[in-house]
């Protein structure tokens, strides 16, 4: 209804005024300059202002019709990229699973920019390069992978680190670890890694402080965080034992904990350390303090690894405890060991016999018929060597039976 009302009304405007229009049809004068001018009516005008207004709607619509085409070829030419770059990704995997390392490298690194993971390609270019021994490369790689992708850090850090350590570049890896640390200071990966770099740097007491602030995190058992830390405090002894055995006698006596001191284990690996690092005085101090406090059998075997000169202040012990200990014959035998060592034979012979009443084994029945046949005892020698072989052939029967 309203369309009918327009149209009505537009023929009405029509009647009336287009008399009165083409009855009086105006002038435009146009003048660039004294020579050229251009004359025409309003009416003309209008026509070619409504013309040149309907020529710039076709030209416009003819550059957005060359500009969309342009738009759709670059967008044919940057798919048909994606997907060569795709296709190289995948036969570069391919390539590098194979060993056919170079090839590998060449297909990732180039793909990597235009694949749907540039961070996974541009690690796998970082293997491949690794691999070559182009660690320069690898390590480019490695920060593109960083920057290609958000949420990509921690995993090309770990990658980075184990790629360092596996060329043993442990400072660089520790330098890398460090700082992935910062940023991600509770990931157990992180842990785990300072726990294979700090050996290879001989740094036991840092491997030692992460083992213990990290506990919670890395999730160990009590026996296999026992055997970890133990291992760790053996290499820490011998450490500091070969800088200073002063040094390691005022970190046992100082700064160990108590339970530690109590702890036979760890009392071997002092004296480990003393007797590696040739530091017998120290070790001998260390086993006259222990079997003074508390008299522990396992220490024994000891006495015969401690090299000093005067053996006097070990055998004193010793003497003394044989009237107070219950394993005498283990007392005998450390004391004939020692008597050994002072060269008084007589006296090694004696404490033998007496420890092979109770503590009867093949070696020592072998070192005192050697003692005997050595003193011109050759009967008696002879009653040793028939013990020791009867006591091989049962353990070695034992043993098959098992």
């Amino acid at each position: 209804m309203i369309k009918m009302i327009l149209i009505i009304s537009a023929l009405i405007a029509g009647l009336i005024l287009g008399p009165e229009i083409s009855g009086n049809k105006g002038y435009i004068l146009i003048s660039f300059d004294s020579y050229t001018t251009y004359e025409t009516t309003i009416i003309n005008a209008g026509f070619i202002a409504i013309i040149f207004y309907f020529l710039l709607l076709l030209a416009e619509w003819v550059l957005r019709r060359l500009l969309s085409m342009s738009a759709l070829t670059r967008g044919w030419l940057g798919q048909r990229k994606t997907k060569k770059a795709q296709k190289n990704s995948l036969l570069g995997m391919w390539a590098l699973f194979e060993g056919n390392n170079k090839q590998a490298h060449k297909l990732l690194s180039k793909s990597a920019p235009r694949t749907e993971s540039p961070a996974l390609t541009y690690i796998a270019a970082a293997k491949a390069a690794h691999l070559q021994g182009l660690y320069d490369q690898r390590d480019d790689h490695l920060q593109l992978a960083s920057e290609s992708q958000k949420g990509a850090q921690l995993s090309v850090g770990l990658v980075w680190v184990e790629l360092q350590l596996d060329a043993k570049q442990y400072e660089n890896a520790l330098a890398t670890l460090s700082e992935l640390a910062l940023a991600f200071p509770k990931n157990k990966r992180i842990a785990c890694l300072y726990l294979e770099i700090y050996p290879a740097l001989n740094e036991w007491k840092k491997y030692i402080q992460v083992l213990n602030e990290q506990r919670k995190v890395l999730s160990y058992n009590e026996l296999e965080f026992a055997a970890l830390e133990l291992n760790a405090y053996q290499h820490f002894f011998k450490q500091l034992a070969s800088d200073s055995a002063e040094l390691l006698k005022l970190f046992w006596d100082n700064k160990a904990p108590r339970w530690m001191r109590k702890e036979l284990n760890y009392q071997k690996a002092v004296l480990d350390a003393y007797i590696a690092t040739d530091n017998g005085k120290f070790a001998e101090a260390l086993l006259i303090e222990k079997l003074n406090k508390q008299f522990s059998i396992p220490l024994l075997e000891y006495l015969d690894k401690v090299v000093v000169v005067d053996h006097y202040p070990l055998i004193l012990l010793l003497e003394k405890k044989l009237k107070k200990v219950e394993q005498k014959g283990l007392v005998h035998q450390a004391l004939a060991k020692l008597k050994l060592k002072e060269n008084n034979v007589e006296a090694a012979i004696k404490h033998l016999e007496v420890s092979l009443e109770t503590e009867a084994n093949v070696k020592d029945c072998a070192l005192l018929a050697e003692l005997l046949e050595q003193q011109d005892r050759k009967q008696q020698a002879a009653i040793y060597y028939r013990q020791g072989l009867l006591l091989a052939t049962s353990t070695n029967r034992a043993v098959t039976k098992l």
